[in-house]
């Protein structure tokens, strides 16, 4: 538990010590992704495809930190869950090039069901960070985006990585979003063991 305060504090005092490179002084970011899961639980192996969408706001307030809440609906037969992630984020940097965002994240689960076991909801904190990294004379990006932490003997990672191809429109940035996401979790309080899924993705954003 003081491992993880520690790096929360940190994470927090660097971002609101570096001022953000930022492009706009307001932004909305919406988007929905479609992920073609593999999920493996004590040896048993299932797929299916799980749904996940999300929105930011950014704004130029100093020391205020953006906020983006995120929505997934994790069901693969052999374990099937709500994940809502709210999180508070800095922009360090964010130009043409580079952008990286680092922030706080705390994760409800709602429903966790496992191996047809008795479900359960929990509440979980990890450290967010975010890349992004501009190809020039391109319309093409990559980007990486990972949660991770561990409190109360439950330890979680959720990461993606993937290319974004973007579309100039009159009012937004249309985004088109492809990749490979990967969540280890392991939920100690349901005494399952871990729960891993990955598998490609592919998605659409709108960036006013």
């Amino acid at each position: 538990m003081k491992k993880v305060v520690l790096s929360i504090a940190a994470a927090m005092t660097l971002a609101a010590a570096l001022p953000a490179q930022a492009d706009t002084l307001l932004g909305v970011k919406v988007g929905a992704d479609a992920w073609f899961t593999n999920a493996k639980v004590d040896g048993h192996k299932s797929d299916d495809t799980s749904t996940s969408y999300y929105a930011s706001f950014e704004h130029f307030i100093p020391l205020v930190p953006n906020v983006m809440v995120r929505y997934n609906n994790i069901d693969t037969g052999n374990v099937n869950f709500e994940q809502s992630d709210f999180t508070a984020y800095y922009e360090i940097l964010d130009n043409d090039l580079v952008a990286l965002d680092l922030g706080v994240t705390m994760t409800k689960f709602t429903g966790v069901q496992i191996q047809h076991q008795n479900s359960f909801s929990d509440w979980q904190p990890t450290v967010y960070a975010a890349a992004e990294l501009g190809i020039p004379a391109t319309p093409l990006s990559v980007f990486a985006q990972a949660n991770a932490g561990k409190y109360d003997g439950t330890s979680l990672f959720d990461g993606q990585a993937g290319v974004k191809y973007t579309l100039g429109l009159v009012a937004a940035d249309l985004n088109l979003r492809a990749g490979y996401r990967m969540m280890a979790y392991d939920f100690k309080k349901s005494n399952t063991g871990d729960v891993d899924l990955d598998g490609w993705f592919a998605g659409v954003e709108v960036d006013f």
